[in-house]
């Protein structure tokens, strides 16, 4: 399954070790894997990263900079208490997260509810009385799992998205935990590369083990499979000199959680080829089913009000990123090569007279 979620009920800490061991991850109450992200005019495979604390030492340059800002700021370590402050910062950080946004930092955290099941530590970084940074991590029996580092931009010459980090694997270290989960990287480089910079990492592989991220394979993810399927789906497409608009659509993991009847596009990339009256045909390559496919979909207006989250600047690209949610209506073909889709285009006289595109 290319997405999967759980909200749990209970969670004790030992099955929390087990969900993160997994591949899964914490987003507000629910517990989520996914394989595949559409952000920023782009397809990404997710690839989930931990290091060992029982191994890890800091580097010198971390303990440079862990004694710099020691000095110059006072450090307080407590359960996780989103207050007007904490707020703030996470508002003056919202224009540098990509893809879907929570609103706010309590809706981050909780989704709004008064608890959750999560053991939830923060970090907090004083400038005098002043907040400057304030970070966020989940404790399970052997695992801690960093959720979301913020910082003023008046103090960006200290680095202190990294130095929460680093008080974050100090914690772990001195508490005893084995694990430290970061959260994950992207099969591309991105800019979420700079958790790598903090030590040895292992990745969660396709084999649903873990190995030495030095040996990480950027070509056996599922983003790497999308992004080859649809430079084919292209080349085909232009060499045949059938016309079409390049669309991204962020939405397609709602069509693998949806709990309702009807079928929404799970298609993260796509060409559309005609719109009438809200209709649209179009073409893309399914990752689960691994096959390219024909369909005609159409907007479901009556469930966007189901996306709660606010989304980055870069979603809002003119023409490149389809932002509502669409629903399939009928699937007209559907192959695991890309030759007889686009025969079958062909055939229904949507090339152009000349093959020229």
């Amino acid at each position: 399954m290319l997405v999967q979620t759980h909200f749990p009920r209970k969670l004790a800490p030992r099955r929390y070790d087990q969900y993160l061991a997994s591949g899964w991850f914490r987003g507000s109450v629910m517990l989520y894997k996914v394989d595949l992200l559409c952000i920023e005019s782009g397809i990404y495979g997710v690839v989930n990263i931990r290091t060992n604390l029982e191994r890890f030492e800091f580097k010198k340059s971390q303990r440079k900079r862990k004694a710099r800002c020691d000095r110059a700021f006072s450090v307080s370590i407590g359960k996780a208490k989103p207050d007007a402050e904490k707020e703030a910062l996470y508002a003056l950080h919202k224009d540098r997260f990509k893809g879907f946004i929570h609103p706010t930092l309590n809706e981050y955290l909780t989704s709004g509810f008064h608890r959750t099941v999560f053991d939830t530590r923060e970090i907090c970084v004083y400038d005098g009385d002043r907040l400057v940074a304030v970070s966020y991590f989940d404790m399970g029996e052997q695992s801690m799992a960093s959720l979301i580092g913020l910082q003023h931009p008046d103090y960006r010459q200290y680095g202190l998205g990294i130095y929460t980090m680093l008080k974050e694997i100090e914690f772990g270290k001195s508490a005893g935990f084995k694990w430290y989960y970061p959260g994950y990287v992207l099969d591309l480089p991105s800019d979420f590369d700079y958790k790598l910079e903090l030590g040895d990492f292992e990745y969660y592989t396709p084999t649903k083990r873990w190995g030495a991220y030095k040996r990480f394979n950027p070509e056996e993810t599922t983003g790497a499979r999308v992004r080859s399927a649809m430079r084919d789906l292209r080349e085909a497409l232009s060499g045949t000199g059938i016309p079409f608009e390049e669309r991204y659509y962020p939405y397609f993991s709602l069509g693998y959680m949806a709990p309702w009847q009807l079928e929404f596009l799970t298609v993260p990339h796509f060409f559309e080829l005609a719109e009438v009256d809200g209709r649209r045909l179009i073409v893309g390559y399914e990752p689960v089913k691994r096959e390219f496919r024909l369909l005609d979909v159409g907007l479901t207006e009556d469930f966007n009000h189901l996306v709660r989250m606010d989304h980055s600047a870069g979603l809002d690209t003119e023409g490149a990123h389809f932002m509502d949610m669409l629903q399939v209506r009928r699937v007209l073909f559907q192959s695991e090569d890309v030759a007889p889709l686009v025969t079958q285009l062909v055939a229904r006289g949507w090339a152009r007279p000349d093959g020229m595109a």
